[in-house]
């Protein structure tokens, strides 16, 4: 299975949420929070081209090609860790598939020397709070990376369900009543 930016974000939420979603359950469509975030991403950077779908697998919110930098916009930092390895496994991806990333050797001989392209980088935008972080793909975070990919395919090879975590955030997840049912 070819993993998604979803899978990716979802591990760091949490591994239940993971595990539900892989297997085809869905809950994001009945979430106001997850409304709330589309229609901020929906409002926010207008005039760029958005939702960029690469292979089925990862949907990047805009690129800016001139400057090399693909964004993913978010409601909130809340979750900074998960949607930093997202864009990690986006520029991971993309890599994957011979574009110029951050941190990449663009030449043989391990220079920069003489080249012009750009490398591409990622972006998290958090237009309700006017901040953004920039996110490199370095050599140990590629590393890090292939290890959680592991991680996660781990996760989704189990034949039972992950246990539910008791999160503050939980009361808001979209599939609370999967959880807590019954409870």
């Amino acid at each position: 299975m070819m993993l998604t930016g979803t899978h990716i974000n979802y591990y760091f939420i949490c591994h239940r949420k993971l595990w539900l979603f892989s297997r085809g359950v869905q809950m994001e469509q009945t979430s106001d929070t997850v409304l709330l975030g589309k229609l901020i991403d929906e409002s926010s950077y207008e005039r760029k081209e958005k939702a960029i779908d690469i292979d089925g697998n990862i949907v990047i919110d805009w690129l800016d090609e001139k400057n090399g930098v693909i964004h993913e916009v978010k409601k909130s930092d809340s979750m900074e860790e998960a949607h930093t390895w997202q864009v990690l496994y986006y520029l991971w991806y993309l890599k994957q598939k011979g574009v110029l990333v951050e941190g990449n050797l663009q030449h043989g001989d391990g220079s920069d020397e003489g080249c012009l392209q750009p490398r591409l980088r990622g972006e998290i935008d958090y237009p309700k709070l006017k901040q953004k972080v920039e996110v490199l793909l370095t050599r140990e975070k590629e590393e890090e990376l292939e290890k959680i990919l592991s991680s996660i395919q781990h996760i989704l090879d189990q034949e039972q369900v992950p246990d539910r975590i008791n999160k503050r955030f939980c009361k808001t997840c979209s599939y609370y009543d999967l959880c807590w049912v019954n409870q």
